[in-house]
């Protein structure tokens, strides 16, 4: 069994998938599988995994039958990993070579509190040409770093974890991408796997869900590339999926935020349940005003989804804030 399975999802990679590999196989660490799990790729994605495959007995490669999708084949990947650790690499980005070393060494390292089971690495954005302006500017001066919320810190303690995720604002990733991180793999065990009902915040989601129950280990170093372009997710779900990425996203996460029981920690912190509490209110409210820039049938079809999967979320509608004309109800 390898130490650390450098865990690769991939759907139609093929025009960074070698530069990725290449930086998974050319670790300065060598204990490590790599799991490749293609979601029916139609380009030249497997073949290049095969390639690979047949130069280094370290890579493995599994082929969905059918199409998952991007959160359930992240899940996938998780699956099939075996390591002691478990790293991921999306197709599109680069390890640096030390990137494993640096972040084994910081996870075990009593300068920052021992043994980790979350490690989060700094990363470089690499913004290809064509991407839309506004997707440019926010990564060029809009995202927040851990060390720009824990100046100097290496060892993050779930409370001080908890107090940044109400201080900051629901929705605000300041961990990162998820090839910025590294887990163990019985994490996955105590507290499960990515929400497949998120589309945009499932990486925060799952951060948030580890580091209010166990603290994280940043490592300030840049260890990674991520790239930036516009053909990624986040550029087709800034695109086509603004109603979810801006609203149903984020209702989700302060269900989860408020009700469910990973959330305990959270919950403790001081005024927590008022604070998220009244994060939702102002989330429905900006979702049912008239400012909202989406058919009303359509919201209502999509609210109607969204309270069949959170039941709870329909009680919310029973506040007398939303007992207003311009409201509607469920």
């Amino acid at each position: 069994m390898a130490k650390v399975t450098v865990a690769i999802p991939t759907y139609n990679g093929a025009l960074y998938l070698e530069e990725c590999l290449e930086s998974a196989i050319n670790q300065t660490f060598s204990d490590i599988e790599i799991v490749i799990v293609d979601d029916c790729s139609t380009d030249g994605t497997p073949d290049i995994a095969e390639k690979f495959a047949r130069l280094d007995s370290r890579i493995k490669i599994l082929r969905n039958k059918t199409r998952l999708g991007l959160v359930e084949n992240w899940n996938k990947s998780i699956q099939y990993s075996t390591g002691e650790w478990i790293k991921f690499l999306f197709q599109d980005d680069v390890l640096y070579e030390s990137c494993i070393e640096k972040m084994l060494r910081a996870a075990g390292s009593t300068q920052t509190g021992g043994a980790g089971s979350f490690v989060v690495g700094e990363r470089n954005f690499v913004i290809e040409n064509g991407v839309e302006d506004g997707l440019r500017q926010f990564y060029e001066n809009s995202v927040v770093t851990l060390n720009d919320i824990f100046r100097g810190k290496s060892h993050i303690l779930p409370e001080e974890f908890s107090g940044a995720i109400l201080e900051k604002g629901v929705g605000l990733n300041f961990v990162g991408e998820p090839t910025s991180v590294m887990i163990r793999r019985e994490i996955f065990f105590q507290y499960s796997v990515f929400n497949q009902n998120l589309i945009h915040l499932c990486d925060l989601e799952y951060w948030t869900r580890i580091g209010t129950n166990q603290g994280l280990v940043y490592v300030p170093e840049i260890v990674i590339d991520f790239r930036v372009h516009n053909r990624s997710a986040s550029a087709y779900n800034h695109a086509h999926n603004h109603f979810q990425l801006e609203y149903l996203d984020k209702i989700i996460l302060l269900h989860d935020y408020l009700y469910h029981p990973y959330y305990f920690n959270l919950r403790k912190t001081v005024d927590s349940e008022t604070i998220l509490s009244n994060y939702l209110e102002n989330e429905f409210m900006n979702l049912a005003g008239p400012g909202v820039a989406f058919d009303r049938q359509d919201k209502e079809m999509l609210l109607q989804a969204l309270t069949e999967k959170y039941p709870i979320l329909k009680n919310t509608w029973k506040n007398p804030v939303f007992r207003k004309p311009n409201l509607m109800v469920l």
